[in-house]
């Protein structure tokens, strides 16, 4: 049997998106694949970083009529998603280095 691996993290608390007055909370989560990585190679625990930063950072994306930028992201909700998968990434690579032993 074989298991996909995923790596899930939500934003703890809500995010609000857009201007204060069309302001409506919505939960921000990611979920990103790790089952072509071995996280007891630390370039491969890059990588998943990497996969991390550009899904928060996609996730956290909204539409602004208002800017130059035509995408621009919440850094708020970016940061707080990175986090939360920086602590779920430890575990697991936690739990794959014991298990090597």
């Amino acid at each position: 049997m074989k298991f996909h691996h995923i790596l899930a993290a939500g934003l703890a608390s809500l995010a609000l998106l857009g201007t204060p007055a069309q302001a409506e909370p919505r939960k921000v989560t990611i979920a990103v694949h790790f089952d072509d990585l071995d996280l007891r190679d630390p370039a491969q625990v890059r990588a998943l970083h990497k996969r991390v930063e550009a899904a928060a950072k996609e996730a956290c994306a909204y539409p602004d009529a208002l800017s130059f930028n035509p995408v621009p992201y919440d850094r708020a909700c970016k940061a707080s998603l990175v986090e939360s998968a920086e602590e779920v990434i430890a575990r697991k690579r936690t739990a794959r280095l014991a298990s090597a032993s």
